[in-house]
């Protein structure tokens, strides 16, 4: 891995380790978790018996908590130990049982042996270029929700690699690279801050 990727990775550890616990109370956060699993809904029929979701730098768990009553089971990944903690304390304080939600920390790699080799109906990642490569081994459908060429303050640069925002053009790319079709792009989601957000969607083939 280059040295850049792992500085970056480092960097995020540590700075969303700091932040975990009062990452909730950001401004805004809760209703942008709400605004994106409703656009995710509207993407994907999801079936409360039948699908199974993996959400890619899930953080605290705001996305899944909002999707969790139209799935059978989410998993959360995450590299900072302390939004993994923050998420399955959620969890169980709502009377959740593990297996059908929980998170771990991971630093995922589209590697055999990852996660049990959980197959998922529906991977939701929340480090958008991180995780594209995982969508080839892991899962049918990738929806990627990222701020739409937001460009990122300074005191974000060191943990943000993509610093002028992402849009259609970068996210048909990645998917495409990763072997994804179907693909699908949507920006007009706007969070309560005035943040515009975007939802890029492909499906892994058929075999």
């Amino acid at each position: 891995m280059a040295e850049d990727a792992i500085n970056f990775i480092e960097a995020n550890k540590t700075h969303f380790d700091k932040t975990a616990a009062q990452y909730d109370e950001y401004p805004h956060a809760l209703e942008r978790a709400r605004r994106t699993a409703m656009k995710i809904r509207e993407a994907y029929n999801f079936k409360e018996d039948i699908t199974t979701v993996l959400e890619y730098a899930c953080g605290t768990g705001l996305v899944s908590r909002e999707l969790a009553p139209y799935t059978k089971r989410i998993v959360g990944v995450d590299i900072s130990q302390g939004m993994v903690d923050q998420f399955n304390t959620r969890v169980r304080n709502q009377g959740i049982l593990p297996e059908e939600m929980q998170a771990f920390r991971a630093e995922l790699r589209g590697e055999a042996g990852e996660l049990g080799d959980e197959k998922f109906d529906v991977i939701i990642p929340g480090g958008v270029l991180l995780v594209i490569d995982l969508a080839k081994n892991t899962g049918e459908d990738a929806h990627v929700g990222h701020e739409h060429h937001q460009l990122i303050p300074d005191q974000f640069h060191h943990i943000v690699p993509h610093r002028g925002g992402l849009g259609e053009p970068d996210m048909r790319k990645a998917f495409e690279s990763a072997g994804l079709d179907s693909f699908g792009f949507s920006d007009n989601l706007v969070a309560k801050d005035d943040v515009r957000l975007f939802l890029a969607k492909g499906r892994k083939p058929q075999i």
